[in-house]
């Protein structure tokens, strides 16, 4: 996945619209413009931020002014027009290792080992001997312990924020002292002893996303 030759394909869209009604592969990087005919690329962002078939977006724009408006999870950076060949390189690379750190997670459950990856999983809660795995799509239950899925997660974006609960920083909207929103609208509960480690990894992450992610290329 790494390689320098990695193969790849490419798909042209005419339209916002266009990208929206897009059913086919996966689309790992999106190259998308701000100001178009119809729906702007802006929109077209904030209507992808659930679709699971665009995983990276790049917005390539000559309205610099518009550069704080395209910051979002999905977003890898914003490039002026018109992109020099170096920048466009370097997102390759970084959406190639993040797609490789998307790691399969293996989690016992009823029917077996399920594996399912990093990005799938909001947050994780306790329940009695078992746990609950409630993923963008559907849940499961597992017969992991809350503490055994804590330690074997540790250093991804998933984190321990109650003695019931770990949660996906990928999906937090907001966090207060008492709780975390997510992009589901589920609300988390925060635990005292967890809130500075939580508040502090939460502030790494979004400067990881809006500000050095493409660095670490």
């Amino acid at each position: 996945m790494a390689s320098s030759e990695q193969e790849y394909k490419i798909i042209e869209f005419q339209s916002g619209e266009e990208v929206l009604e897009y059913q086919g592969e996966k689309i790992h990087l999106l190259f998308l413009d701000i100001q178009m005919q119809g729906i702007s690329g802006l929109e077209v962002m904030e209507r992808l931020r659930k679709n699971d078939l665009f995983w990276r977006i790049v917005f390539v724009s000559a309205y610099e002014e518009f550069r704080l408006d395209t910051i979002d999870l999905k977003t890898l950076t914003f490039l002026p027009k018109p992109p020099d060949e170096l920048a466009i390189i370097k997102c390759l690379q970084t959406v190639i290792r993040e797609n490789d750190e998307n790691i399969d997670v293996t989690i016992r459950a009823m029917q077996g080992d399920s594996d399912v990856k990093l990005d799938e999983i909001l947050y994780v809660q306790a329940q009695k001997n078992y746990v609950q795995i409630h993923l963008r799509e559907a849940d499961f239950t597992g017969y992991d312990s809350i503490g055994y899925l804590d330690e074997k997660l540790r250093g991804t974006t998933i984190l321990r924020v109650h003695k019931s609960y770990l949660i996906n920083l990928q999906y937090v909207v907001s966090i207060t002292r008492d709780e975390a929103k997510m992009t589901n609208g589920d609300r988390i509960p925060i635990g005292r002893t967890y809130y500075p480690a939580l508040k502090k990894a939460y502030s790494s992450f979004l400067r990881s996303v809006t500000i050095e992610r493409i660095k670490k290329a």
